[in-house]
């Protein structure tokens, strides 16, 4: 038997998807999503359009980064898993991004959108320790 070899796409490769974002009619009740609601399945580079309209020093939580996907796209609720989903993928982006060299201040700063007991920190695989310093420097963490 011939074993195909499958490359994995890099993160950075992952916020490059071409497709956009869906906004749909929700169909059941589920977490705070109630049954009919329309929601957005948000895309790496709508997270990335919000973090970037946050100065530096001020922070976002996954409250409030749902609440603003959902007025971007005229939605009542951003999805809580997808969203999730995304802002992984953009900030292993970002921490590949910083372990190339790039400046941090010509990457989206994902680091304010993620307060520091979120449960993205236990599943980044890139960059924790170079986005954690972004947020002491900021005086996120105080």
């Amino acid at each position: 038997m011939v074993r195909k070899i499958v490359r994995r796409k890099s993160w950075i490769e992952k916020c490059t998807d071409p497709r956009r974002a869906e906004v749909k009619t929700c169909p059941k009740d589920f977490t705070d999503i109630r049954a009919g609601q329309r929601m957005v399945l948000p895309m790496p580079r709508d997270i990335e359009t919000v973090v970037r309209s946050l100065p530096a020093g001020s922070s976002l939580d996954m409250r409030g980064l749902r609440a603003a996907l959902a007025r971007n796209y005229k939605a009542e609720v951003a999805c809580p898993v997808v969203t999730g989903i995304q802002l992984r993928t953009l900030a292993e982006a970002v921490g590949e991004q910083l372990d190339l060299g790039i400046q941090p201040s010509e990457l989206a700063p994902v680091w304010r959108a993620m307060p520091i007991e979120a449960p993205i920190w236990r599943k980044l695989e890139n960059g924790r320790a170079n986005l954690m310093a972004l947020r002491r420097t900021e005086g996120l963490d105080e």
